[in-house]
């Protein structure tokens, strides 16, 4: 274990969990009408928890990388721990209220376009770098489209600047598949159960989904081998 990419990447966890909380805790927070759990603030409170835990989880696994600390080991640390806080606040507020806090889509598409711009300098790859502008100008495209919110299509541009330079091209791809599949099969439920094709999706938490789950179960696969060669 790299002590110090450890240390650095808790350190990240922390404040990006931290700047998030308070983000979404601000005065000038989005009003829901009567709704315990954010009025309250608890399920701000239940973001942070879970967020931080899983980039402990991550900061822990990707510390055992034979490169030691680097920039994509600590961009797949605060990104995924941005994302998870971000899914666990939309899954409630989308699926209730069919609101996602676009203030909350903003930081986080700035965050990832820092640390995504970072590494695409890093690695160097103009045919990464050319499709993540395309991709990203395509999603910002996306909100003109009537039938889709502002805030699907900031979703939208954060599945692109978190998953290219992160998880690389081929599973941003699976990552937008899996969305596509969780939309189809909501559609599919709510169609049958109310009798009718006219569904309201709420997009948000199905494209941010994949997204939190792909780093934590690739770090998984590389990171546990790694630690159990490292014990024995």
């Amino acid at each position: 274990m790299d002590w110090i990419a450890l240390l650095a990447y808790l350190a990240g966890t922390g404040a990006v969990a931290a700047l998030f909380y308070g983000v979404a805790n601000r005065k000038a927070r989005p009003v829901y009408g009567e709704d315990t759990p954010l009025q309250s603030r608890s399920l701000f409170r239940l973001a942070l928890l879970i967020s931080a835990s899983v980039g402990v989880l991550l900061s822990v696994l990707q510390s055992f990388s034979a490169a030691g600390l680097d920039l994509l080991g600590f961009a797949t640390v605060t990104l995924t721990t941005m994302v998870t806080f971000l899914l666990v606040v939309f899954a409630y507020t989308d699926h209730r209220h069919r609101m996602a806090d676009r203030v909350l889509l903003r930081w986080g598409i700035g965050l990832a376009l820092v640390l995504g711009i970072l590494r695409l300098i890093e690695m160097q790859s103009e045919p990464k770098t050319v499709l993540f502008v395309v991709a990203i100008l395509i999603s910002f495209a996306v909100m003109f489209v009537p039938s889709i919110g502002a805030s699907d299509a900031r979703a939208f541009v954060l599945l692109f600047a978190v998953g290219i330079p992160t998880l690389d091209i081929i599973y941003t791809y699976y990552a937008f598949l899996a969305g596509l599949a969780l939309w189809l099969l909501y559609g599919i439920v709510s169609a049958i159960r109310n009798r009718s094709f006219k569904v309201s999706i709420p997009l948000v938490p199905y494209i941010l989904l994949p997204l939190a789950v792909a780093p934590v179960m690739l770090s998984l696969a590389f990171g546990v081998p790694r630690i159990l060669e490292v014990l024995g």
